[in-house]
């Protein structure tokens, strides 16, 4: 078997190494550093930086190492603490391996609306995305995210499933509730509002009390019809979004033949943004972690964006609709020889690496 090649940069001699790094910043020249044993014994050289490093630039040198083949596989970049944490392939939503450790920062920065605890993470979020740019085994399966579970509300049973898909760098979720109200159970299902009625998010409940949600958004086709004697106004994929973060929703209120139950089916489109900072604002506004001013929603939201009513789910159905292109294999850059001019330095040798740490 052939020998693996080294990289074309590791040939080059000391002295030009050393002028490389003299046009990077600390965290890019400690990464470069640590390429293999030899380049690692020039980082006193190389590294201008002999006092511990600033926030910034420890963070810019941990996203460095994240995104490192070699180095950043098992890890993930952690906002709230500033380090690289190791994360294990069976995490999730509602993973009973993840719930039982030790150290869980930024646990509280996650989707858990009242009556609908999901228990999406920002770190959950962020190593499925991972595992989108950097390959497989760098972070998390989508369908990692992809569980169901149910919600006991009175008089029925939410049965929640979710879906999810990375359309256009970012993270979509399609979140599907089904439920069942007998005819004669319809009473007690709206007194199940108040402080933890069902939510889609955090700011769209089931039901208009003013104790609910101070968001004042509920769902108009699960509140009694204006005439008529039907528990429920019967609609098919009635449109419904968010105005403060990027959720659409369809509804369905559908009843049986014999008029003993009503069958309702929400599907609630979600957009989370490309989960690179938990301070994105898509991100932001889906876990609402920080708490909202006691007059007026946390901003930025989608009030003031160009994302109107129904985009998200459009950007869902459209990838449903895409055609699947076929790829074609191209030459990369990877297979084109890079010459090292080495009659520059005449007097000095190529770096001979010894093997990765």
């Amino acid at each position: 078997m052939a020998a693996p090649l080294e990289s074309r940069v590791l040939q080059l001699p000391a002295d030009v190494l050393l002028l490389i790094c003299d046009q990077l910043e600390t965290p890019e020249a400690l990464t470069m550093s640590l390429t293999c044993k030899s380049v690692f014994a020039l980082r006193p050289a190389m590294c201008r930086c002999r006092c511990k490093l600033s926030p910034p630039d420890r963070k810019r040198f941990l996203l460095l190492l994240e995104a490192d083949p070699r180095m950043g596989r098992g890890v993930f970049y952690c906002h709230a603490c500033n380090s690289l944490h190791p994360f294990q392939r069976d995490w999730g939503p509602r993973s009973e391996p993840e719930a039982g450790r030790a150290r869980r920062c930024g646990v509280r920065d996650r989707f858990a609306p009242a009556g609908n605890p999901f228990g999406l993470s920002y770190h959950h979020a962020r190593l499925v995305v991972n595992e989108h740019l950097y390959g497989p085994g760098r972070g998390l399966a989508l369908a990692s995210i992809c569980v169901a579970h149910t919600e006991r509300r009175p008089a029925t049973t939410i049965l929640c499933t979710t879906d999810a898909r990375i359309s256009r760098g970012e993270l979509l979720l399609l979140r599907t509730y089904a439920f069942a109200v007998a005819d004669l159970d319809v009473s007690e299902f709206r007194r199940g509002g108040g402080p933890r009625d069902f939510r889609l998010c955090e700011h769209t409940c089931f039901f208009p009390h003013s104790s609910s949600s101070p968001y004042r958004q509920h769902i108009p086709q699960l509140q009694p019809p204006r005439s008529g004697h039907q528990a429920f106004p019967p609609c098919h994929d009635a449109p419904g979004s968010c105005g403060l973060c990027l959720m659409d929703y369809v509804i369905t209120v559908a009843p049986e033949p014999d008029d003993a139950a009503w069958h309702v089916t929400i599907k609630a489109y979600h957009q989370l943004g490309a989960c690179r900072s938990p301070d994105d604002w898509k991100w932001a506004r889906f876990s609402e972690a920080n708490r909202p001013h006691l007059f007026f929603p946390n901003r930025p939201n989608r009030r003031s964006s160009t994302l109107g009513a129904g985009a998200v789910m459009r950007q869902w159905l459209a990838e449903d609709a895409a055609p699947v292109a076929v790829a074609t294999p191209v030459a990369g850059r990877g297979t084109v020889p890079m010459p090292v001019a080495r009659w520059l330095w005449r007097d000095t040798k190529p770096l001979m690496c010894s093997e990765p740490q």
